[in-house]
């Protein structure tokens, strides 16, 4: 009975000070850095397109406001698209990193159509890539983030042809 008190006053005490400290980090936490986010997708594309001696590829905004779109669905399984017909994306849930990871592990079934992702990001004829992420709920407050980018020009216009495109590493192809 004595410690009810004390258990309470600490308690109190440990919320009071979460409560004054939380704000002000979630707050830096949740800030957007558009130039961050780009160069960050710029980074992760362009280093893939360097080990292969491609040219790096150029942000577009157009593509990146398509991107957006389709990650605000929510929707990984069956997207509504945003461009044209033709449109070359890439879709994949958590970190930038993670989804960049998935897909150019696709590589190693070049050149089957599980190696679409990675075929976009290391097409000779991509010249542009915008992106695009969403914080999605599942159920409940279980969030994860949707990261979409988009190529320019489409894959799909020059997948007939696609070994001419895409430059796979000698090891690849043993």
């Amino acid at each position: 009975m004595q410690f009810k008190p004390l258990l309470a006053f600490i308690s109190l005490s440990q919320l009071l000070s979460l409560a004054s400290a939380a704000p002000a980090a979630e707050l830096e936490a949740r800030q957007f850095d558009p130039d961050s986010f780009k160069n960050k997708w710029l980074e992760l594309h362009n280093n893939e397109r360097t080990t292969r001696q491609l040219d790096s590829l150029e942000w577009d905004g157009n593509l990146a406001w398509k991107a957006q779109q389709v990650a605000t669905q929510c929707n990984v399984d069956n997207p509504q698209l945003w461009g044209d017909n033709g449109a070359s994306f890439n879709i994949a849930r958590y970190t930038k990193e993670q989804a960049f990871a998935e897909w150019t592990a696709t590589s190693g079934s070049f050149p089957d159509d599980r190696s679409i992702p990675w075929q976009r990001i290391v097409a000779n004829s991509a010249q542009k890539v915008g992106c695009g992420e969403a914080t999605c709920v599942l159920e409940g407050d279980m969030a994860y983030t949707v990261n979409v980018c988009y190529y320019d020009p489409p894959l799909s216009d020059y997948y007939t042809n696609a070994g001419d495109n895409v430059r796979v590493p000698s090891l690849a192809l043993s």
